[in-house]
């Protein structure tokens, strides 16, 4: 009766254990997510404008409802995340409002500037590069701070069944050596109740071990795979639109954009590496590492005309494609070639990695919901077992009992 009163408490709390370390796993993975949703949103906004002010004039309209779409994003995105974040977290994220607040500030005025023609715009489009930068850092801190509290909560789950199977253990060999002695004592082959008793044990023992085991291991393949996909995906996808905004910041500062230059060559590094893993390993993000090649080369060609003293065919080329390099006064013989349309080459990029994203994000979520809807019901199922235990035990001995009365 004592140990099967047990096995209901200890599995009870040990699966409790696990599910409550599955489901911190699973809030901390949607914060990730949440997180690395922002900082893509913003570089992505910070690609438009910087885009824009290189268009110069008027904005398209089109382009500046895309740019605001992207701050709201980022605004909303941050608050959903603060209520997610831990104390340290939103600190960092409060940081990260303030700087966001600031960054739109200089964007509003470089526009202002550009579209007046003084040059000073250009300054200010610099300084909320710098600030966009500084709020990317804080975003990271977090990111990382985050993925910390995915695989901790992992591994909690994994040391969460020691007791479950200590306990199912303890019963099978307490019923086994009882029933033992009662054959002994009593000369009786079978005590019925305590045989039933035994395989309720064992299938807890093996079963219901199995099932707890199994969600566990859906929760850690769900972090090593989908989630991990979507992390070096979305790691990519920011590091892409940083590298297009720095681009766009390279023609901006004619004449004095090595800097710049060197930037997008480290982000495409970023993108590459990240990209090139999650194909590796997961097989995620080939489309989008090809798309990026051409991408890479549409820029090659951008520089090319740039370094040849051709700054509007490089600015054209960059912002327009290959239609706005045809139009330009002063170009001739220009054939586009393969991989020679920004616009166009970084917008499939944009597309291919969003749509892995989205897919392994969700991925993981279906996962995590899988293992916690198993541990749920295995919680109950326990807890009846050992109460069932006990209740046949204290049949099976009292059989014996009123038989030696």
């Amino acid at each position: 009766m004592l140990v099967g009163l047990a096995l209901s408490l200890g599995g009870w709390y040990a699966v409790d254990r696990r599910d409550t370390a599955i489901s911190d796993a699973a809030s901390a993975a949607a914060q990730l997510i949440q997180v690395q949703d922002v900082r893509v949103q913003v570089v992505q906004a910070d690609s438009l404008a910087s885009t824009a002010y290189l268009v110069g004039g008027q904005e398209d309209a089109d382009q500046r409802t895309a740019y605001d779409e992207r701050i709201g994003a980022a605004a909303a995105g941050l608050l959903v995340a603060a209520q997610g974040a831990t104390t340290a977290d939103a600190v960092e994220l409060e940081t990260v409002n303030r700087q966001l607040a600031r960054y739109v500030g200089l964007v509003e005025q470089a526009r202002a500037n550009n579209r007046q023609g003084f040059p000073v715009g250009a300054a200010y489009q610099r300084q909320a590069r710098e600030v966009a930068s500084a709020l990317v850092e804080s975003l990271r801190t977090v990111e990382q701070s985050t993925r910390q509290r995915v695989d901790d909560s992992i591994e909690r789950a994994f040391r969460a069944s020691w007791l479950l199977v200590v306990t199912a253990l303890v019963s099978v060999v307490a019923i086994v050596l009882g029933s033992w002695w009662l054959a002994v004592r009593w000369r009786r082959l079978v005590n019925v109740p305590l045989a039933i008793a035994g395989v309720v044990a064992l299938l807890v023992l093996t079963v219901g071990v199995g099932v707890n085991g199994r969600a566990v291991s859906l929760a850690g393949d769900a972090v090593r795979s989908e989630l991990s996909a979507a992390d070096l995906v979305a790691q990519a996808r920011a590091a892409g639109f940083d590298a297009r905004s720095s681009e766009a910041l390279t023609l901006i500062n004619r004449g004095n954009g090595a800097a710049y230059e060197r930037a997008w060559q480290l982000s495409a590094s970023v993108v590459e590496s990240a990209l090139v893993q999650a194909c590796g390993d997961h097989g995620v993000g080939c489309a989008a590492l090809d798309d990026h090649f051409v991408y890479a080369e549409s820029h090659r060609v951008v520089r090319d005309l740039d370094d040849a003293g051709d700054w509007d065919a490089a600015v054209a080329l960059a912002t327009e494609g290959v239609e706005g390099v045809e139009g330009v006064e002063g170009v001739e013989g220009f054939q586009g070639e393969a991989g020679s349309n920004p616009p166009a080459d970084f917008a499939r990029f944009d597309q291919s990695s969003g749509l892995d994203v989205a897919e392994q994000s969700q991925a993981a979520a279906r996962s995590f919901d899988l293992a916690d809807d198993a541990l749920g019901g295995l919680r109950v199922l326990i807890v009846l077992a050992g109460l069932l235990v006990a209740v046949l035990g204290a049949v099976g001995y009292g059989q014996r009992l009123r038989e030696y009365r």
